[in-house]
């Protein structure tokens, strides 16, 4: 599941975060995910208030990214979507960092980044 194989990546290179989080739909609620030596236990997508987070790594379907990614960056949080939802979006930078990533400075007018999977 790629949303797992995030949390493993940000756990190997110790991605500075005061809180990681994970979120899924209310029916895997309660859960647990592995985030390097601890587990944590996930919480509800539509019940979680974004307010105060900065990033949210989205590993979800085109058709959810569609619903939440403009809320969630609506509360200031900045949205990077692994779905397919808006990488064709002209105020949605699609980055590749090894090819563009000057180009990430064009996030602000949507606070959603897109990026290839």
């Amino acid at each position: 599941n790629v949303g797992r194989e995030m949390l493993n990546i940000l756990a190997e290179r110790e991605f500075p975060a005061d809180e990681v989080v994970a979120l899924a739909s209310r029916r895997s609620q309660g859960s647990e995910v592995s985030y390097g030596e601890r587990n944590l236990k996930v919480k509800a997508l539509e019940t979680y208030d974004f307010e105060g987070t900065d990033i949210c790594l989205m590993a979800t379907s085109g058709e959810m990214s569609a619903e939440w990614a403009p809320r969630i960056a609506a509360k200031g949080c900045v949205v990077i979507d692994n779905s397919s939802k808006w990488r064709m979006d002209a105020d949605v930078p699609l980055i590749v960092p090894e090819v563009n990533a000057a180009a990430i400075a064009g996030y602000t007018k949507k606070n959603i980044i897109a990026n290839p999977n």
